[in-house]
């Protein structure tokens, strides 16, 4: 098959619409000219139709490239993980077949030419590309357009094909979220007519909720290349910096109403921790995706909407790792064919531009290739170089009462090519103590320095008030994680170990010799007490909750104490054999979850209350529930869902909101309701809650449904509200930024936390960093003894939020727990489980499902 570029050029110009069903569609979609080995099966030949006609499905999609790989010697595939629906994640290793038999020797020694000081020839060293499609199941051109570009670089025979992989190795990510992926495929497929309909309020480009934007927990991935809590991430973060890629693709899709968009974006709103260096080499490889867009007559834009901010992205994550990364954004079809204002797009529209760019990318790479690793080995030489200049030669990290948060931490720094150390001897640095076996030492003079810094520090001072996404991501601070800098002198002084090769363990032990104890009994402090509790509970177990602290005997003569928030298991309490099953629950499982179980051996305690005391309530067993569908914020309801199901082990049920008034509420124990729109809520619905409330459920409301709570009367607060002021005239074109400044994008914020209250059981600290993006404030109540936790005056510890808005903040509440009637209601005005990584608040969230019974009506005559 040859392919002419200036007669297609000019059929698309002319007859695009009206040629698309007659011409082969390779020929459609590629670039340049070329003849291709026949014995390379085509995309068509094994799913039986050309891409575009039909979305492709994950499994289809893995069976092509498995039969690609097959059948050419450029081709090869690594498997690096299963997402949570078991879905493979599949990496395509594609470059010159003398290139392939030796891949990891090459890996080798091109890392080691990049190594700072090195004097390598980097003009001996290949180029290495990562293309990374749809990680936003829905915008799923990329993940067909990486069928196209895969098949053209195993099977075409053209000069410029071959001298491209002689010189690279291109590392294609055919779909970054699987699970995604196949769920949107299935919609519009399933809803695709035999004659194609543009129509947007057509149900084929109206996906049911929770729609396939995000993965099976409804997260969305593009926002969890930093911190890395899923699967997905986790393979993906492992490959970069097993490779450290020198550019770095992400093809996207936006609003159907545009035209394509790629980097560089706004400039005003850069991540100043980026060298300058790299949007100089971003902007250059522009005017390839420019030149063969212009080519093939498509309009396009740069530099708007779009920033290069939060280093938790695809397309800026790089960026911090001495790659460069680069965003693509298609106007999307969004199905089939979908009308715009630019008349009829097809799918295959979509899928050819993501191609196109695809090639133009290679070819930037290929021709830049010695400045994209000369600007590689420079970034870690000055990162170390700044390093060496800074007064700080370390961080130190460490919870002394909860190892597992704090080896969670520890893991992200690992899997982000961080070195950590462990503390080989105690030290106090800005005023806190940090001891052997619970702290870690980061040392700031390494290639990652400046990823550690955009991890690590705060940020108060800002290029622009606008945000595409969070303006902070303060590892410590999500962790509630104590941390302190160390001077060269300090740094000598606590004699750091070996580096880490792994993550700690999670600490902890279980104290089981005694034949006899009265009880058993361990901390809440440890961030997976409650996945422990859960276990017990649902072995039958009878536990109860020390509302008061407590010191008892646990044989030898010794005593522990115990602070409130701890859990005691009485064995006289157990029924037949349930005993036994306690005993091996925590045998089996006190490691994994990083608690500390001691055998109590009297009831009388040393100091405070004495077992049998009223201090201690029960805790029953919970059966919570999560309100979802339509008008429900599906990532804050997949956020819980995630934690509890995943992390915790607690089974959850997902009801849908408009089933509440026909659902057996009886069932549950407690409802969660996310922020959304209830505004809609049926009559029946609200008042099947406010009844299911008032008899002993317990309602957990954030955000919005906060509002709801109140509006609903169920339990009413005042809401602070921004004083407008009085302008009368202001110029239209300063609407956008104005707008933009008074947004809360991702900020964190410090509260006082009432440490007596049950719903901060497990807190050693009353200073609490919470994450907070919405301008929702409320106002103290006129009972004291709710409000969980309060802002600080000045609360502001890292994020741009306006002075207007900060005033507000100032004192307001962010947690509430009080009773109603028979039940509760807790109400965070924040959101306590944001993107799984938000470690320090999830406790709260915990409580409110184990300890909403321990709490009592506190109302004041």
């Amino acid at each position: 098959m040859k392919i002419h570029r200036y007669f297609l050029a000019a059929c698309l110009l002319a007859f695009a619409g009206s040629l698309h069903a007659e011409k082969d569609i390779m020929e459609w979609y590629l670039p340049w000219s070329a003849d291709y080995d026949e014995s390379i099966p085509t995309p068509e030949s094994v799913l039986g139709y050309e891409p575009g006609e039909w979305h492709v499905s994950h499994d289809q999609q893995i069976r092509y490239f498995e039969r690609l790989a097959a059948s050419s010697d450029r081709v090869s595939l690594v498997e690096k993980e299963r997402t949570y629906e078991q879905r493979p994640m599949l990496v395509v290793k594609i470059s010159a077949s003398e290139n392939q038999s030796r891949l990891d020797e090459i890996r080798e020694e091109r890392l080691a030419a990049l190594e700072p000081g090195s004097d390598a020839d980097l003009s001996e060293q290949p180029v290495v590309n990562w293309l990374g499609y749809s990680i936003h199941g829905d915008e799923a051109s990329g993940a067909n357009a990486a069928l196209v570009v895969a098949w053209h670089l195993a099977a075409a025979q053209d000069d410029k094909t071959r001298a491209l992989l002689d010189d690279s190795i291109i590392l294609i990510e055919p779909a970054m979220n699987p699970d995604g992926v196949q769920r949107f495929a299935s919609w519009v497929n399933s809803h695709r007519g035999h004659t194609l309909v543009g129509d947007p309020q057509n149900r084929e480009h109206r996906q049911a909720w929770p729609r396939a934007r995000t993965n099976h927990y409804w997260f969305d991935l593009n926002r969890d290349w930093l911190p890395v809590q899923h699967p997905e991430s986790r393979a993906r973060v492992a490959g970069f910096h097993h490779w450290k890629p020198n550019v770095v693709g992400d093809w996207h899709e936006m609003g159907r109403n545009s035209t394509y968009f790629f980097q560089p974006g706004d400039p005003e709103r850069n991540n100043p921790r980026t060298p300058e260096r790299n949007y100089e080499l971003t902007a250059d490889i522009a005017e390839y995706h420019g030149r063969i867009l212009d080519e093939h007559g498509e309009t396009y834009f740069t530099k708007e909407v779009f920033d290069d901010y939060y280093y938790g992205k695809g397309s800026t994550f790089p960026d911090i790792n001495a790659a460069v990364g680069i965003l693509y954004e298609q106007g999307s079809a969004r199905g089939h064919l979908r009308e715009t204002i630019y008349g009829e797009r097809s799918f295959k529209d979509a899928v050819r531009n993501q191609v196109l760019t695809s090639f133009s990318t290679l070819e930037a790479a290929y021709e830049m290739r010695e400045e994209l690793l000369s600007f590689q080995r420079e970034f870690f030489e000055d990162a170390l170089e700044e390093a060496s200049g800074d007064r700080r030669k370390a961080f130190v990290i460490g919870e002394p009462g909860d190892q597992a948060r704090t080896a969670e931490l520890v893991e992200i720094l690992l899997r982000q090519d961080v070195e950590v150390r462990p503390l080989g001897s105690s030290i106090e640095a800005d005023g806190q103590r940090f001891n052997p076996g619970e702290a870690w030492v980061i040392p700031l003079e390494q290639p990652q320095y400046r990823f550690i810094l955009a991890m690590m520090e705060r940020q108060l001072e800002f290029p622009s008030t606008r945000f595409y996404d969070v303006s902070t991501w303060t590892l410590p601070l999500s962790f509630n994680m104590p941390i302190a800098e160390l001077s060269a002198r300090q740094l000598r002084q606590v004699d750091a170990g070996e580096p880490l090769t792994q993550a700690p363990d999670f600490g902890g032990m279980a104290d089981l010799s005694s034949d006899k104890p009265v009880a058993w009994a361990f901390d809440w402090e440890p961030y997976y007490a409650p996945r422990m509790t859960q276990r017990l509970l649902e072995a039958g177990a009878r536990l109860h909750v020390a509302t008061e602290p407590f010191e008892s005997p646990i044989g030898d003569g010794e005593t522990r104490r115990f602070d409130r928030g701890s859990i005691m298991i009485p064995v006289g309490m157990q029924e037949d054999g349930v005993a036994e099953k306690v005993e091996s629950i925590i045998r089996r499982n006190w490691a994994r979850d990083g608690v500390s179980v001691s055998s109590i051996q009297g009831g009388l305690s040393r100091d405070g209350v004495d077992l049998g005391s009223r201090s201690f309530q029960p805790v029953e067993k919970v059966r919570p529930m999560i309100l979802v569908d339509d008008g429900v914020n599906m990532q804050e309801a997949g956020e819980i869902w995630h934690l509890l199901d995943f992390r915790y082990e607690i089974p959850v049920s997902l009801v849908n909101r408009d089933e509440v008034s026909s659902a057996d509420l009886d069932r549950y124990t407690h409802i969660f309701m996310v922020n959304g729109n209830w505004s809609g809520f049926s009559e029946e619905a609200e008042k099947a809650l406010h009844e299911w409330v008032r008899e002993g459920g317990t309602l957990v409301a954030q955000k919005s449904a906060v509002e709801w709570v109140s509006d609903t009367g169920l339990y009413e607060l005042e809401f602070r509200e921004r004083d407008q002021g009085e302008e009368t005239r202001k110029p239209y074109e300063a609407f956008s930024q104005d707008i933009a400044a008074q947004v809360i994008g991702g900020s964190i914020f410090e509260a006082e936390l009432d440490l007596s209250h049950p719903m901060a059981y497990g807190y050693a600290r009353e200073s609490l960093p919470i994450f907070r993006n919405s301008t929702r404030f409320v106002e103290p109540v006129e009972n004291p003894y709710v409000q969980v936790a309060r802002y600080t005056d000045e609360p502001l510890l890292s994020g741009y939020v306006s002075d207007e808005n900060l005033e507000l903040a100032g004192g307001s509440v962010p947690v509430l727990a009080d009773r109603v009637g028979s039940g509760s209601v807790v109400l965070f005005v924040d959101n306590p489980s944001f993107r799984a990584f938000w470690f320090g608040t999830n406790r709260l969230l915990l409580n409110s499902l184990f300890f909403s019974e321990a709490f009592g009506h506190t109302r004041r005559p």
